[in-house]
């Protein structure tokens, strides 16, 4: 017998992959900016290394800001890549993308309490905005949601 208060299935709504694209879009145009930053912090630091080096004898405490914009660098390039990526809907680029703005949040926490640069305020943001756009799962949802169907004939032709 059939329950009087069983509903017919409704067709589920295709993912929007608002988050997703929001992610991506953001990596894309952050990363390069990320990345030129990362470059010119580490001229800036080596500059301001060399005038010091001239007027006083002991020098040091500079590492971490050469390693700072090293890391900024890789950040920026890995979110440019992670953006194109997750466009082209690759589990890759979501992944990259998490782990890229992970270590940024790391680094820019570590450095605003090891230096106190209040402009690492801006980074943390967008590594936040970054990692929570690809870790809600309407982002993997809208990822799967384009993978195409296996096909049934090729895995058919090797039988014969």
């Amino acid at each position: 017998m059939k329950d009087p208060h069983d509903q017919p299935e409704l067709p589920t709504p295709a993912p929007h992959g608002a988050t997703a694209v929001t992610a991506a879009i953001t990596a894309l145009i952050l990363g390069p900016i990320a990345g030129i930053a990362g470059v010119m912090w580490v001229l800036y630091t080596v500059v301001a290394i060399e005038d010091h080096a001239r007027e006083y004898s002991e020098i040091g405490g500079y590492t971490d800001l050469i390693v700072m914009g090293i890391v900024a660098v890789v950040i920026g390039l890995a979110w440019w890549v992670g953006g194109f990526l997750l466009l082209a809907y690759m589990k890759t680029g979501r992944f990259l993308l998490i782990l890229a703005s992970g270590v940024a949040l790391i680094v820019s926490v570590a450095q605003l309490f090891n230096r106190g640069f209040t402009f690492l305020f801006i980074p943390i943001i967008v590594s936040l905005l970054i990692l929570v756009l690809c870790a809600v799962p309407a982002t993997g949802r809208w990822i799967v949601a384009d993978e195409p169907e296996p096909n049934p004939i090729a895995h058919d032709q090797g039988r014969d």
